[in-house]
């Protein structure tokens, strides 16, 4: 059995236009804070707390840094970033607030069995940047591996951009799935869909500079926005598609359960025996 990874790290880069903030206190800071806590937490009133925080300032405390081993705690991370940064899941949600005419769901309202199957890995890397895949696409690509979609089944799209991740290319310049290719996928049984490229649509500035030629409201985010007639979810930004097989292989990919979330994060996992 190998397990091959098939997501990008979170981490500021050319290739994402959010930024994720990142926080520490230190091993020896936290033994300090927590020093200073531990006398501070004890106290609810007013005046014992100013009584013991003037105990902290002249040193007669009862726990200090020097009292940890190498007078280090542990560490705490504090991360801020979008729930669209890195590898992620997009929920029904995301796409609308209403799905097939009820609410759509939010990514912890999905089933675990959703994010564990079968996995399909179509090559499309002849579909040129700024392109759309079109459903003809799929088939002839289903068609030359002589496999027939099957319910559950997960696709995931290889369109080589993930050789661009790293630069500001990788944001601008690559193709997307249309409307109707996105349908034929999820007519045919399949609910989960990812792509090795920024956006499952075409990039933000392609989109927008034709919608601003032609003001045709359906240029805008065509894929995404099917998802408010059938539920289905994709996965954005993933990496290392060209180290898959075609089929005979298994997708783990279970997002963060976020509450009520958009979207999050996941470590998709390629299982090929």
């Amino acid at each position: 059995m190998k397990l091959i990874d098939l997501s990008v790290i979170i981490e500021n880069t050319p290739s994402e236009p959010m930024k994720i903030k990142h926080k520490r206190i230190s091993h020896k800071k936290g033994a300090k804070l927590i020093a200073w806590r531990a006398h501070l937490k004890r106290e609810k009133n007013i005046f014992k707390k100013a009584a013991a925080f003037l105990k902290i300032l002249i040193g007669k405390r009862k726990i200090s840094a020097k009292d940890f081993p190498q007078s280090m705690f542990i560490t705490q991370d504090k991360v801020t970033l979008s729930t669209h940064m890195g590898t992620h899941i997009d929920s029904p949600y995301h796409f609308g607030p209403l799905c097939e005419g009820k609410p759509a769901k939010t990514i912890d309202q999905l089933p675990l069995d959703l994010f564990y199957g079968d996995g399909i890995c179509l090559d499309l890397r002849h579909i040129k940047p700024g392109k759309a895949i079109t459903a003809k696409d799929i088939k002839e690509a289903l068609a030359k591996i002589n496999y027939q979609l099957k319910e559950k089944d997960i696709v995931l799209i290889w369109t080589g951009t993930a050789e661009k991740w790293g630069s500001k290319e990788y944001f601008t310049q690559a193709c997307g799935m249309s409307e109707e290719a996105t349908a034929y996928l999820v007519n045919n049984g399949v609910k989960l869909i990812g792509i090795d490229a920024y956006s499952f649509d075409l990039p933000f500035p392609i989109m927008l500079n034709r919608f601003m030629e032609t003001k045709e409201e359906n240029l805008l985010w065509p894929a995404h926005f099917y998802g408010r007639k059938k539920e289905y979810v994709h996965i954005e930004r993933l990496k290392n598609l060209g180290a898959l097989p075609s089929t005979g292989f298994k997708l783990c990919c279970f997002p963060i359960p976020i509450k009520g979330a958009d979207a999050s994060w996941s470590r998709v996992v390629a299982i090929v025996n």
